[in-house]
């Protein structure tokens, strides 16, 4: 009888083990990840990432947060992530696991008026002044370290409204694998500077509570790369953008603000984007 009752436990301790463990390795069911949501590049991966997690059994979501906002509620936990961010985010937000692939790879180039390529050479009494895209943590970042004050803008519109009327020196502004403002007709009359002004790669980040995914996506990431699927999706937005902008813009009352007929952007371009 003594000796049952050991297989019994026995056999009940082996089976919460087994449960245990299966539900270790299990992924959430949903996650809610942070984005901007007004630039096609967004659009692009968030599409490519939904893609990564479907094959993981997991449906990503996004929520429109403000830049600095988004990476603190990623931090605490409040969301599940952000969609990309350079490879310094890690170490500034320690509760942010990187993603070990690099989802996107990115320029950063300098745009001044027709006529104006010399004006980093040309003294003056005051600090010269970049326009920066809010939220572009790395342009930020390069505008103070070529000792221009950087100025920001709530939209790349805003952005080339600044530099057109005078009112800034330049604009930094990037180009994410032919992804950015700089292939809008708007953008032409300006003068784009031979060299970027930085490089840099972009990574998706997941809370540390999402370790295991985090874990699995760069061999998804890969392997979608290899098969041509991020290849087909990136070229079906990038033909698209222009006309992307067009509409995003002309609903558009103020820079925070999603279109009138956002929902329907939502649902064709994955569940918002």
């Amino acid at each position: 009888m003594i000796h049952g009752r050991k297989y019994v436990l026995a056999w009940i301790l082996m089976t919460l083990c087994i449960t245990s463990n299966s539900h270790s390795t299990e992924h959430p069911e949903h996650i809610r990840i942070a984005a901007i949501i007004d630039v096609p590049i967004t659009a692009a991966t968030a599409h490519l990432m939904q893609h990564a997690y479907q094959r993981l059994g997991v449906n990503m979501k996004t929520l429109d947060t403000p830049s600095r906002r988004a990476l603190m509620m990623a931090d605490k936990g409040l969301l599940d992530g952000d969609l990309f961010r350079i490879a310094q985010v890690a170490f500034d937000y320690p509760n942010l696991i990187r993603v070990d692939y690099p989802l996107l790879y990115g320029e950063l180039r300098a745009v001044v008026r027709p006529g104006d390529a010399d004006v980093l050479n040309r003294a003056s009494a005051k600090p010269k002044t970049a326009v920066v895209r809010l939220g572009v943590i790395i342009a930020e970042k390069t505008a103070k370290a070529m000792g221009l004050k950087p100025i920001r803008a709530n939209s790349y519109e805003q952005a080339r409204t600044l530099l057109e009327s005078g009112r800034v020196d330049m604009a930094l502004v990037s180009d994410i694998e032919g992804f950015g403002p700089l292939a809008l007709e708007s953008w032409q009359a300006f003068e784009v500077l031979p060299k970027p002004v930085a490089t840099y790669k972009l990574y998706h980040y997941l809370n540390q509570s999402h370790a295991r995914l985090a874990q699995a996506l760069p061999k998804i990431l890969k392997d979608i790369e290899t098969n041509g699927t991020r290849t087909k999706i990136f070229s079906n937005y990038r033909n698209k953008q222009e006309k992307w902008y067009d509409e995003y813009s002309a609903d558009t009352t103020n820079a925070h603000s999603a279109p009138n007929n956002s929902q329907s952007l939502r649902n064709h371009l994955l569940y918002f984007l």
